[in-house]
């Protein structure tokens, strides 16, 4: 009798949790709705008065609820989130709902305009010249896709001053790296970056000091290569310490590679530093061409001659 008083217990316990969740139900699913419809409507609301960090924190919330959003007020959401992270200044968030947007909507009439935040905020989020320089070849890069899409686009000039702006930046960061490797006794690493700024970059500065520069580095390149192959002349010195030692034939064959492909880079050092001294010796005699025999010239004749001798 008191086994079948607790089963019909358990019974109609079991009965009234399934009817009070199923009750619930309805009433979890309004709540959904009304947050959605809040939160959508704050975010217009907020949106229109200027406050665009609450608006796009209330965009944000409406679209955890995007299935109580018809889909043109999703796309509206999703449009207002990139334009209020944008005018709020957060660029990254910008970048992210952009790249969202435009995966979704790419015909839309908004996309033009998106994609134009996108180019911009890149550019903005983009580190000084001293720093990594990703943010700012993705501008250029999505900035030139832009003008392929949209040729007779109202954003076209402020495009163009975006690219402008990211190959400044770009044309300073290989300054700045030609300069590190110059000031630290790595003068052939010099050279290249500066060959680099000459070709891609000599509209950002003076053309005639990029190339004294570069033939500098040129002349001073014999330092670099006395350091690298003493460095490289240690570890076969060691190598070959260690190869007396070794007795097994597949350890032996190892270090002989080893030493093989050391004494390859000695050659590539030696052979670096002579066509080095050949480029500079043109580029020294286009230098006197362009811009007479100035003050840099005199000075990098005085360092070839020391060099020589």
């Amino acid at each position: 009798m008191e086994r079948k008083r607790r089963l019909l217990s358990t019974a109609l316990l079991g009965i009234l949790i399934i009817s009070t969740l199923y009750s619930c139900a309805p009433k979890s699913e309004e709540r959904r709705k009304g947050y959605a419809r809040e939160f959508y409507t704050e975010g217009l609301k907020e949106y229109r008065k200027g406050d665009y960090g609450d608006a796009k924190t209330n965009f944000e919330k409406a679209l955890n609820y995007l299935e109580y959003l018809s889909p043109e007020e999703i796309k509206n959401a999703k449009y207002l989130l990139v334009k209020s992270a944008c005018k709020d200044k957060d660029y990254v968030d910008a970048i992210v709902y952009a790249e969202d947007f435009l995966s979704n909507y790419p015909g839309s009439r908004e996309a033009e305009e998106v994609f134009f935040i996108l180019v911009d905020s890149l550019v903005k989020v983009a580190p000084d010249p001293y720093k990594d320089q990703t943010y700012t070849i993705q501008a250029i890069q999505k900035a030139k896709e832009f003008l392929a899409k949209y040729p007779n686009s109202k954003f076209v000039r402020d495009v163009e001053e975006v690219i402008e702006e990211a190959n400044r930046r770009l044309a300073y960061h290989e300054y700045y790296i030609a300069k590190f490797y110059e000031e630290y006794g790595y003068p052939y690493n010099a050279a290249v970056r500066y060959r680099e700024v000459l070709i891609n970059f000599s509209q950002y500065f003076s053309e005639e000091k990029l190339a004294y520069h570069y033939i500098k580095n040129l002349i001073l390149t014999p330092k670099q290569v006395k350091m690298e192959k003493e460095k490289i002349g240690k570890l076969i010195k060691e190598a070959r310490k260690k190869l007396k030692r070794v007795k097994k034939a597949e350890e032996r064959r190892a270090i002989e590679n080893r030493i093989e492909f050391l004494i390859s880079e000695i050659k590539r050092w030696e052979e670096i530093q002579r066509k080095a001294h050949e480029e500079a010796i043109r580029a020294l005699e286009k230098y006197k061409e362009l811009y007479g025999e100035n003050t840099y010239y005199k000075e990098l004749i005085k360092l070839i001659k020391k060099w020589k001798s």
